[in-house]
């Protein structure tokens, strides 16, 4: 049975807000299904999304300011006082295959942590074809960097 995500799923996925992914539903750049009254998603249908012209061009500018951000010491992503964030960008060329499954993979791990994790974990992900390689932007505390390169590697 195909695994089914919802908007919050796969705003935690991208890093995004609900309203953001709602507006993408709402705009015909993510399709889905409603079940029961509420909106679910396949990986195809995120994958299409992701792979989609405006998608990437919205999410690598967001991925610049947020890297920016980070770099000017506005931090928006870690709200505790005396929690170390960390930015990392990781490059991966690979086969997309192999990327999707690590990408899977990392979603499940912060899906699974959520309470733990609460809001220090975010990732974006941008295919870049031109380089021939996928770019993964993590913000994370070091600890859960960790993690998330050992499932990268």
């Amino acid at each position: 049975m195909e695994k089914l995500f919802t908007v919050e799923d796969i705003a935690k996925m991208t890093s995004m807000t609900t309203r953001t992914i709602r507006n993408y539903l709402k705009d015909g750049l993510l399709k889905g299904r409603k079940i029961g009254g509420q909106w679910r998603f396949t990986e195809d249908d995120i994958k299409n999304l992701m792979d989609s012209g405006n998608f990437r061009e919205e999410n690598a500018n967001k991925n610049t300011q947020e890297i920016m951000d980070f770099i000017d010491g506005v931090n928006t992503f870690a709200d505790n006082i005396g929690e170390i964030q960390t930015c990392t960008i990781v490059d991966l060329y690979q086969e997309e295959q192999v990327i999707k499954n690590k990408l899977d993979k990392l979603g499940e791990f912060i899906n699974s942590h959520e309470n733990t994790l609460g809001n220090f974990m975010s990732f974006s992900y941008e295919r870049i074809e031109s380089e021939s390689k996928a770019r993964i932007v993590i913000f994370a505390n070091p600890k859960y960097i960790i993690e998330a390169l050992k499932i990268l590697q």
